[in-house]
């Protein structure tokens, strides 16, 4: 693929990655210039790699980006410190959309976004001058692998883009420097994700020995396997969450085990997906890779450090009735609720006292996302930031059942088993024949604020018309694009093609 710029940096590892382990705790990063790289050397061939690892990392979890892919369902609010902090979250929250065209965040995500699809093309191209000098057999199929590595995290980008704004640019490989580019039609978008994440299937291996937590075919099945959700593709869905359960790579974690999922301890757990790695290197002090503002936003207010922030993300009082109602005989969902509830005013199973607040823009006081929330006792002692050390899960296991369990119920198969799979592992009774609006509601239960899982069920099933107060259909399923996007490029004006 030739391609035509100046100059690159990339995230380069400053120490050797022959090592095993989670790749993390060896690649330390830093940017230098290309001129530094010895192209010739098959030993230096993962750099492009980890840096796109380090872009996506870096560019998916700014912390704008989460209210944009969460807020239009109902689980949660905008929350904040008043109704007017960051109130343009709220017109997006209510489908005023219009309103929202200027949001600063709004443009950020699209930036974040087009940046990692712009880092995979620049480095696959990186990639490919190592490629020329290969001779080695083995040496060029691991080339292909990790080309496969980088591409994911293009199909990964354009994903979300998809998924927030339908029809978007796609970035011409030919020519990657072009930014006055036309809107692709849903349609053409889906299919160009498609056709990479295939290839991904294709070429990645099925476990990553050396560099733990990486991406593997499962991976880019279970992105696949997603989209298909969404798109109504239920044998797509079902054969390849199928194959995932039946390749027995991935185990729910035990009952005991579950509340720190989302926590140090569940860091790249037996049911871990894929998940964005950060690590303080087991230091106190000097060099982190922090998720940051990403934990810090979700952090609850009236609190001392290091479990604070700034008390956005708050869960509704809907949400938290279905969790009270969601266990056995009625009761509440106390598993689910002890690992995605931070309620303020109390102290949490791991012991840290939750301050008190009381919004006046809210029925019910604070209650916080608990899947951001880091025990102070499980932080490095000298890191006195919310979530240090802690990493942002993005596909899990426990997903593949429930998509699973939904293609079974809708086209045939025992849906009961992967359903149950997920329930007895948090102490609810089986179902022995499932519907789908059980199947939905394990969903909300289990996957809440995760990456707008709930809006997109929501809106595949029909149910947001009746749900979302000021959802049209039609209307408000995707994101209007930024309005200094349309001033940049006026081809974006112009109908999709």
């Amino acid at each position: 693929m030739k391609m035509s710029y100046n100059f690159v940096a990339i995230l380069l590892a400053l120490l050797t990655l022959s090592s095993c382990g989670d790749f993390l705790n060896i690649v330390q990063e830093g940017e230098v210039p290309t001129d530094d790289i010895d192209f010739t050397d098959p030993g230096q061939m993962y750099a492009p790699v980890s840096g796109v690892y380090a872009d996506a990392r870096r560019k998916m979890t700014q912390w704008e980006i989460w209210p944009l892919l969460n807020v239009r369902g109902d689980e949660v609010t905008k929350g904040g410190g008043s109704a007017a902090d960051q109130g343009d979250y709220l017109n997006i929250e209510t489908f005023n959309y219009a309103a929202a065209k200027g949001f600063w965040a709004l443009n950020n995500s699209w930036e974040a976004f087009y940046k990692v699809v712009y880092t995979t093309y620049y480095n696959e191209d990186l990639l490919n001058r190592f490629v020329v000098n290969l001779s080695n057999e083995s040496d060029l199929a691991l080339a292909e692998q990790y080309r496969a590595e980088i591409i994911f995290h293009r199909a990964l980008a354009y994903y979300f883009i998809e998924q927030l704004w339908g029809e978007a640019p796609i970035v011409n490989p030919e020519n990657v420097n072009d930014v006055f580019l036309y809107r692709a039609t849903n349609e053409k978008l889906i299919d160009h994700i498609i056709e990479q994440l295939d290839y991904c299937i294709d070429q990645l291996p099925a476990t990553q020995p050396v560099h733990t937590g990486a991406v593997t075919k499962y991976t880019a099945m279970t992105l696949k396997a997603k989209l298909a959700l969404r798109l109504g593709d239920f044998a797509t869905v079902k054969s390849l969450t199928d194959e995932i359960i039946n390749a027995n790579q991935y185990q729910l974690v035990a009952q005991d085990e579950y509340y720190d999922l989302f926590k140090i301890p569940g860091k790249l757990s037996s049911e871990s997906i894929y998940e964005f790695q950060f690590t303080d290197f087991g230091n106190g002090d000097g060099q982190q890779i922090y998720g940051g503002a990403w934990f810090q936003h979700q952090g609850p207010r009236n609190t001392p450090a290091p479990v604070n922030g700034w008390g956005f993300m708050m869960l509704q009082k809907g949400y938290l009735d279905f969790l009270n109602q969601h266990g056995n005989n009625g009761e509440r969902d106390q598993e689910r609720w002890d690992l995605a509830v931070l309620e303020s005013g109390v102290t949490t199973k791991a012991g840290d006292e939750i301050g008190l607040f009381e919004p006046s823009f809210l029925p019910v006081k604070a209650h916080y996302n608990g899947k951001a929330y880091t025990p102070s006792n499980q932080l490095t002692p000298g890191r006195p930031n919310y979530g240090a050390n802690n990493n942002i899960r993005l596909l899990r296991y426990v997903d593949v059942l429930l998509m699973n369990a939904e293609a079974k119920v809708r086209i045939g198969g025992d849906a009961a088993s992967p359903l149950n799979a997920v329930r007895t592992r948090v102490g609810l009774e089986p179902i022995n024949n499932p519907t789908l609006d059980q199947i939905l509601d394990e969903r909300r239960a289990e996957l809440s604020c995760e990456w707008g899982d709930r809006f997109n069920d929501l809106v595949r099933t029909g149910k947001a018309s009746e749900l979302l107060e000021g959802f049209v259909k039609g209307e408000s399923e995707y994101l209007p694009i930024p309005v200094r996007q349309e001033d940049l490029n006026p081809r974006l004006l112009e109908p999709a093609r």
